[in-house]
């Protein structure tokens, strides 16, 4: 009886959890018809409104916050888990449940002085300094709730780890290895953390390097790791416990912009068209188009790569698209396995070089570079990589006399299925369009891409059931809160690397050895792409972006150009072995070995390498267009 019970209690938490997930996904829908509203009332009606914009912050907070518990249920978390997952059994899942309990105190933490917090500013009377008079506690109160949601889920799931581990039960990944079995790898992990906090006070560089090292490595989430790498460095060397409602307070500072309202409005877009099975009318068009070419199909699933890139700027959902689409057919139309599985993954790269990019919206929110700038400035970039990637698939692709060649369509076919994929195709209109010429906003571009999608999904093309716009929402709301948590982490980490005043430390120790800035450019390239190969593409960004920013903009290059050197390199560590994101999606999907992958990948690394080249020696490819758009 006592297990129905406990099952009982477990399935009202996850109804709990999955409708406050479901939420936050409806709260990021009302703020793209809010966003919409406004821009009609704008350019139509000549009325623009004065509530919108302060109420769309409010509601991505709390669409934020409520998530998180949802995105932590459903594994959505990134981790950094190259030591991890060459633990034995036993060890990884007592690993699992130290990342646990350091991430409760960092929740804990968080909610408590952010109940303090939100009860100074109510004491205050404080208000928003808007026509609306906001009591600014009601917003600041979104932190300690979500905080309280994430707490339970965070206690379930280390309960459930404890009670593993208990009755004598493994991690699932276990490894033949025994090298790093046995209780002396959590002993060093736990003495690593401790043994940093120690030596902040004794060798500050050599404390925050092994603090931010043991916490990254240990299981945690980056989120969490960048997160508890803050609240310590505070806590250590700010002055103890006072020094902590800094936490709550750089949470919402990092969240209380209009900028931040994009991005989920960017994600549940992209979700939308992903389930509303817009991605084979694209693939269709550009199959039409280019069929008759040497390696057409190859080509046009690089177009088609670019296409939907420009619609969601997710380098997953490209990949993914591509795969489940195009993969079967070229496999049945003679094309190399290993080049096609190459091909596959590296043109799913291009997801986060063309805008509405994500990896470049993270960019901006850690650097406050401008967010319509930096899309603009990936746009010629991306061109020329998809073109370099067509030609090389063209020459190989012709060369082999086991692939089919295609008849060339005719123009009404062409026509026809351009029709087809019009309203998608609307999307890139709608973002690129409306940002360059000015019409938008990045953030009312989010908005009204995001209302759209769902029109076209669901009125005109009427793929986009019920289930599917409920799937998009939850998808959208984990994605964000996953998303927003790690900004947070990042902005808690920068505020304690700047107090320390490590970047003009290294700048002006760079500067003192008198060495060429083109020769620090190429040593930070040679760094992010090692870093590519054991680490996740959005770690390095976070992970390297508050030392490496100052450094770059210090030594007089552009932040827009080093944008795109940043998003190279981390397309790169997409497909880069062992651990590019890219190569997982297609080991899974074509049932392929590691050695096949990584083989595959091969010229297409060195591809992209030479187009990082080729935008070292020539950043006006980066910067030309931006610099016309401010004109």
């Amino acid at each position: 009886m006592a297990r129905v019970n406990g099952g009982d209690r477990a399935s009202t938490l996850d109804r709990i959890v999955d409708g406050f997930g479901m939420l936050g996904g409806v709260l990021i829908l009302c703020n793209a018809v809010f966003i919409t509203y406004e821009v009609v009332m704008r350019y139509i009606f000549n009325a623009p409104t004065i509530w919108v914009q302060e109420v769309t912050i409010y509601l991505t907070i709390l669409s934020g916050f409520l998530a998180l518990a949802y995105a932590l249920k459903e594994n959505a978390h990134v981790k950094v888990d190259f030591v991890t997952v060459h633990l034995s059994g036993r060890t990884a899942l007592a690993v699992e449940i130290l990342a646990s309990l350091m991430a409760i105190l960092f929740v804990v933490v968080l909610g408590w002085e952010g109940v303090k917090m939100a009860l100074n500013t109510f004491e205050a009377q404080e208000h928003s300094p808007t026509l609306l008079r906001v009591p600014v506690w009601i917003p600041q109160s979104f932190i300690p709730l979500g905080s309280a949601l994430l707490l339970l889920e965070y206690i379930r799931l280390a309960a459930r780890l404890i009670g593993r581990f208990l009755s004598g039960e493994s991690a699932p990944r276990q490894t033949s290895r025994s090298f790093w079995a046995g209780p002396a790898s959590i002993i060093l992990m736990g003495a690593g953390i401790l043994i940093g906090l120690w030596l902040l006070q004794v060798n500050l560089y050599l404390g925050l390097i092994l603090l931010f090292t043991s916490l990254l490595i240990c299981g945690l989430p980056v989120a969490f790791s960048l997160s508890l790498f803050g609240m310590f460095g505070l806590y250590v060397l700010f002055g103890g416990a006072p020094m902590l409602v800094q936490v709550p307070i750089l949470a919402y500072a990092t969240m209380d912009n209009f900028v931040m309202v994009a991005l989920p409005l960017f994600i549940l877009g992209a979700s939308v068209l992903r389930m509303g099975n817009v991605a084979p009318k694209i693939f269709a068009f550009a199959n039409v188009l280019v069929r008759h070419l040497p390696g057409g199909l190859g080509i046009a699933s690089v177009i088609f790569c670019a296409l939907f890139a420009a619609m969601t700027g997710s380098s997953v959902a490209v990949a993914s698209a591509l795969s489940l689409i195009a993969l079967p057919e070229l496999l049945k139309r003679g094309y190399n396995r290993e080049f096609t599985i190459g091909l596959l993954a590296a043109g799913g790269t291009l997801g986060i070089l063309f805008p509405p990019s994500i990896a470049m919206m993270l960019y901006g929110a850690m650097t406050n570079e401008s967010i319509g700038f930096l899309f603009i400035a990936g746009v010629i970039p991306g061109l020329i990589l998809s073109l370099m990637f067509c030609f090389y698939v063209a020459w190989k692709a012709g060369r082999d006399p086991n692939v089919q060649r295609e008849a060339r369509a005719s123009a009404g076919e062409i026509l026809a299925t351009g029709l087809k994929a019009a309203g998608g195709l609307g999307t890139i209109m709608i973002i690129m369009g409306g940002i360059y010429t000015g019409v938008f906003t990045p953030t009312e571009s989010g908005g009204v891409a995001c209302f759209y999608s769902v029109l076209v999904c669901t009125l005109a093309y009427r793929s986009l059931t019920a289930q599917g716009l409920k799937d998009a929402l939850l998808e959208g709301a984990r994605i964000n809160a996953m998303i927003m948590m790690i900004i947070i982490g990042a902005n808690l980490t920068q505020q304690v690397i700047l107090m320390t005043q490590i970047p003009q430390n290294v700048l002006a120790w760079v500067q003192s050895m008198e060495v060429a800035p083109w020769l620090i450019v190429l040593a930070v390239n040679v760094f992010l792409f090692v870093l590519g190969m054991p680490l996740e593409a959005v770690s390095i960004l976070v992970i390297t972006l508050p030392i490496l920013y100052p450094l770059i903009t210090g030594l007089g290059f552009s932040g827009l150009w080093f944008a795109v050197i940043m998003v190279i390199n981390m397309e790169m560590a997409l497909i880069s072995p062992p651990e590019g994101l890219n190569l997982f999606i297609l080991q899974n999907l074509a049932k392929a070995t590691a050695a096949e992958v990584t083989r595959g990948v091969i010229p297409f690394i060195v591809i992209m390498a030479v187009f990082l080249l080729l935008i070292c020696i020539f950043p006006e490819l980066a910067t030309w267009l931006p610099a016309l758009m401010q004109d």
